[in-house]
């Protein structure tokens, strides 16, 4: 893999692959490199795609001290490297971290998120931000005791699976990987600030954007589409993390020609 060093001396590793316009793929939780190999392979033949570890994963390093804004600095130091404006698609929480990248500027031609996981604003938004403080509360508290397997399994199950099924991802060598990167999902976490969609972050975000999620589930998107302003939301049949990558690499091709 190449690399290039962050402004706080960080290693971040990437592939790059492909012919065309830059695309730098943000990956998100529980996830490195080889979680977006399908769809950086997908997009080569139209772009030049740049799938990178964020900082704490595979082949990248880490600092004891964390904030948002070293792993805006990583991205900043990749899109630098790459010495031309670049297109970025953000998934889940990467799709967070898109959005304090794009919110500070850079040389981002367009702007793609997928999943976005935050949770809209209503009239519950005090016990929507203590439910998530709460969540994020027990990541911390596994991560400090280095049980990094109980940390994915905590996050997993937020997702309505059954301990059972947690357990057999887990024990997948799909799940060694994602018990790896466990390591750093506290940073997701602080990455959604308060969890609820970030209006004030957003409405800086001044690129042309398409935001990427499930029909079903269209509340988040439509609130940041609503938000930024040169914005649209485009329904999907199901959620990003369950379609195939091809289905991704055509909504981005479509919107970027």
């Amino acid at each position: 893999m190449l690399h290039v060093i962050s402004r706080d001396g960080t290693k971040i590793a990437y592939e790059k692959t492909g012919t065309g316009p830059a695309l730098l793929i943000i990956g998100g939780a529980l996830a490195d490199h080889h979680n977006y190999a399908s769809l950086a392979i997908s997009l080569a033949d139209q772009f030049e795609v740049y799938n990178y570890d964020r900082r704490g994963r595979g082949q990248s390093t880490d600092t004891t001290s964390y904030a948002v804004e070293r792993e805006v600095e990583d991205v900043l130091a990749i899109i630098n490297s790459i010495g031309r404006p670049v297109i970025v698609y953000g998934h889940s929480s990467g799709s967070a971290l898109a959005i304090h990248v794009a919110a500070v500027g850079g040389k981002i031609t367009k702007l793609i998120i997928a999943d976005p996981p935050f949770t809209p604003h209503s009239n519950d938004d005090i016990k929507a931000r203590e439910e998530f403080k709460e969540e994020m509360e027990v990541i911390e508290a596994l991560h400090d005791k280095g049980d990094h397997k109980g940390s994915a399994a905590s996050f997993l199950s937020g997702f309505g699976l059954s301990a059972e099924e947690v357990d057999g991802i887990l024990s997948s060598p799909t799940g060694e990987g994602m018990i790896d990167c466990a390591r750093t999902l506290p940073y997701d976490y602080k990455i959604l600030g308060d969890g609820l969609v970030p209006t004030e972050l957003a409405a800086k975000v001044t690129v042309p954007t398409l935001i990427l999620a499930a029909k079903d589930m269209p509340e988040t998107a439509q609130a940041l589409a609503g938000t930024i302003p040169n914005a649209s939301f485009q329904p999907m049949e199901s959620s990003a993390h369950e379609l195939n990558p091809a289905y991704i690499a055509e909504a981005i091709v479509e919107f970027t020609r």
